[in-house]
């Protein structure tokens, strides 16, 4: 029997074999490659049984036995290949169609495998809920979330060491840095086999991921592979905030598979189920397209505005003032704040955001817990500062680091373990904090009563959650292991967001993990922008900005845009830095001349102007990701019939940006800043610009068709 869906340019097949076997045998964006066949021999049984090549859900249960050479690899799990269709529906839906498929295993583990299309998108969402029929204790030890076993299946070579790989670093202040590799720099070559060899299936694998609880503090959790051979490409994301996991590697034959996983055995993850329990794996999404990068993220970037809580912030797209980076740096007072406020409206900002450090009046780092404002900061009262900033047209916010305590905060010195993550009977410690655990109904109730005050209090409209401290694998307390603990922790924290969203509606998060330590779509489909970096240097931020569109929907990425030098070309590379972006104004406004101010508060003005536009446009990288030292950048988007294109140059006086794959230009222009200083010329869908200087960048706009 075959179960058969079409997308978009989506064609995908599940068959079930005579035996009730079910393998996942082809997810494609190209016709007629259903019925390709396997490209590597056909498994007979062995030592381990019989390893099914086609596997589409891969779990591993405790005591029982891997079904193939396996080394660290996930694609060998005990019933990863055995198991047998129990029955499946079609259900059409707001969204598109959701397949569920129910399998049983011999055990006595039964699962419904769900995946969701959306309509015209060739993306689908993936998740498995497992659950224990037997009479006892199930152990799971890994189950994906997503797992296809024929990447690249649709190539003439005999070979997939061509495939491209795109490998998302991501590091502090250093977001967004994509490497190009093929399956020779991973690893993952096939070997040529001449005369006698061992079976046709390889133990290496690569591998990223995250095993605490800053997502994104090494990899973004996604990833594509392009078939340059076929002009496929696969794109995809793990939509958690905790521990996840891409694994590829070699599968039966000549196959490359794909697995995505949340927390596993590698994230000290381990799950008992005993008899009844369910387990539901974190979702994950998996697309397929034909083209390169640009279709790559066009999809994701469709998708995940489908996937997120519809919201007017992301409407609206309004621009937020935040007094940290190169302005206030955490050392406000009611003085300083009034008399930048003054600047952030003249600017035409909408939102002003109070940063941290106002709830202490001295070293406020590891204080934090109790969130009540300094009297020593602000004599005549926070709600001063308020009412002074509405005064001026301004909608007000602050920042909040809600998940921890600090060490010399008095709270937590009259609070039990159990509100804090603990390993070996003690609480854990990061920087200076201790870090609350979500699971703990009283910790979620004793912050939500944090947010209900600060909202009653002070009118607060805006709140940007930061997160400095990670919480390691997790707890040991109440939990079958760490890496569950921390799941549910998140499963936990999740909840109590949509919970102050339902009592705030109007209210606009931000999500600061330390910059974007924790940027990914479990806590961006609920939050409304998302902090992109910490980095403090403008020329570097470019390189930040020409790629961060890749993790973030364009309107949901928080960009700095903090001039520090009285200088034009300085404040125009700034705001260009953010204006395809969503800007977040800063820097030390209050010592910038008349004609600086005036040239930023024209970006911000040309961004207003454009908002409107932005958040239905998809991004494209007309150089491809940009690379640290590059000396050209550019970062676009684009909609049916106009585009917008931003180009910088770093120690350089001109650019050179291929845009044939825009198709049919009528015509462009500079409107960003408003001069005729920067010299152009489009010749055979190549465009030259000449920068009236080095390190400057411009805004275009493009008509198309």
């Amino acid at each position: 029997m075959l179960i058969d869906l079409h997308e978009g340019k989506l064609h995908i097949r599940f068959r079930v074999n005579e035996d009730s076997t079910v393998e996942l045998v082809n997810f494609s964006a190209l016709e007629n490659t259903a019925d390709l066949p396997y490209r590597g021999a056909q498994p007979e049984a062995g030592v381990f049984g019989i390893f099914k090549p086609n596997q589409f859900l891969a779990a591993h249960v405790t005591g029982e036995c891997a079904t193939g050479f396996h080394a660290g690899k996930h694609d060998s799990g005990s019933v990863s290949g055995q198991w047998l269709y129990a029955g499946h529906t079609l259900a059409e839906n707001d969204l598109g169609t959701l397949l569920t498929l129910s399998v049983t295993a011999p055990d006595g583990l039964c699962a419904d495998y769900c995946l969701q299309t959306f309509r015209s998108l060739s993306v689908v969402r993936t998740w498995s809920t497992l659950t224990n029929r037997s009479e006892g204790d199930i152990g799971l030890e890994y189950v994906s979330s997503f797992m296809y076993n024929g990447v690249g299946k649709n190539r003439t070579s005999d070979s997939y060491d061509a495939l491209e790989f795109y490998i998302p670093h991501n590091g502090w202040a250093n977001e967004a840095q994509w490497q190009r590799a093929d399956a020779v720099d991973l690893g993952l070559s096939h070997m040529p086999y001449r005369g006698y060899s061992l079976p046709d299936k390889g133990n290496s694998r690569f591998h990223y991921g995250s095993i605490d609880s800053w997502s994104s503090s090494e990899y973004l959790p996604m990833g594509i592979v392009r078939d340059p051979e076929s002009g496929e490409v696969w794109f995809f994301q793990v939509e958690h905030s905790g521990a996840w996991e891409i694994e590829y590697g070699m599968a039966d034959g000549r196959n490359l598979y794909i697995c995505l996983m949340g927390p596993n055995n590698e994230s000290a993850w381990w799950k008992n189920l005993r008899p009844g329990e369910s387990f539901t794996t974190v979702p994950a999404a998996f697309g397929a397209d034909v083209g390169g990068i640009d279709e790559a993220i066009g999809q994701l970037t469709r998708y995940r505005r489908l996937i997120r809580r519809p919201n007017p912030d992301d409407e609206h797209c309004y621009v937020v003032f935040n007094d940290y980076m190169n302005c206030l740096f955490g050392d406000p007072t009611e003085e300083k704040e009034k008399m930048i406020i003054d600047r952030a409206a003249a600017l035409g900002c909408e939102y002003y955001c109070l940063d941290c450090g106002w709830y202490d009046s001295g070293v406020w780092w590891d204080k934090v817990g109790e969130w009540k404002e300094s009297p020593e900061r602000f004599p005549n009262g926070l709600k001063a500062v308020y009412d002074y900033a509405r005064s001026k047209g301004l909608r007000m916010g602050m920042w909040l680091e809600i998940e921890v305590m600090g060490t010399e905060c008095e709270l937590p010195r009259h609070l039990p373990d159990d509100w804090f993550i603990c390993t070996h009977g003690k609480r854990r410690i990061e920087n200076k904090r201790y870090l609350l655990d979500f699971r703990n109904p009283e910790v979620r109730k004793y912050c939500m009563g944090v947010i209900d005050r600060l909202v009653a209090d002070y009118g607060c409209e805006y709140f940007k959650i930061d997160y400095n401290v990670t919480t390691g694998p997790g707890s040991d307390l109440n939990s079958d292991s760490t890496g569950d603990a921390m799941l549910e922790h998140y499963r936990a924290l999740y909840g109590w967001i949509r919970e102050v969203y339902e009592k705030h509606p109007n209210l606009v998060i931000e999500n600061c993990g330390s910059g974007a330590q924790r940027m990914d779509y479990g806590i961006l489909a609920l939050h409304s922008l998302q902090s992109t970096s910490d980095q403090t240097d403008y020329v570097s931020n470019a390189y930040i900005a020409a790629n961060v569109a890749s993790a973030v929907t364009p309107e949901q990425a928080g960009m700095w845009v903090f001039p520090y030098e009285d200088e034009r070309e300085h404040v125009i590379f700034n705001m260009v830095n953010g204006i395809l972006l969503r800007p977040y104004v800063s820097g030390i406004v209050w010592n910038m001349s008349d004609a600086s101010m005036a040239t930023l508060r024209e970006g911000i003005a040309v961004y207003k102007s454009l908002r409107g536009e932005l958040k239905d446009m998809v991004s494209f990288f007309p150089l491809g990701f940009g690379r640290v030292n590059d000396r050209q950048l550019a970062y676009g988007v684009r909609g049916a019939d106009k585009a917008y294109l931003a180009v910088f140059t770093i120690d350089s006086d001109h650019a050179e940006i291929p845009l044939e794959k825009l198709g049919v230009i009528r015509d462009m222009k500079v409107i960003y800043p408003d001069t005729e200083d920067c010299a152009y010329s489009l010749e055979g869908g190549l465009l030259k610009v000449s920068m009236p200087g080095k390190t400057c960048a411009r805004l275009f706009e493009i008509h198309l068709g």
